[in-house]
């Protein structure tokens, strides 16, 4: 059941951030989306801390 909530987490944390799917598709396109929101100060420490959040919630 774990894997399952990590999962679903992720497709809400996808539609959160917007192209999550393509940064796992293709890792330039991510860093390219990453960039953009170290404008709003999410930088690249918003996947790291979505992901511990998931992790204690699954």
């Amino acid at each position: 059941m774990g894997i399952t909530n990590y999962e679903l987490g992720i497709g809400n944390w996808e539609l959160g951030i917007g192209n999550w799917e393509l940064r796992i598709g293709n890792y330039e396109l991510g860093i390219t989306n990453w960039e953009a929101f170290s404008g709003l100060g999410l930088g690249l420490l918003a996947p790291q801390a979505a992901s511990q959040l998931l992790i204690r919630n699954s």
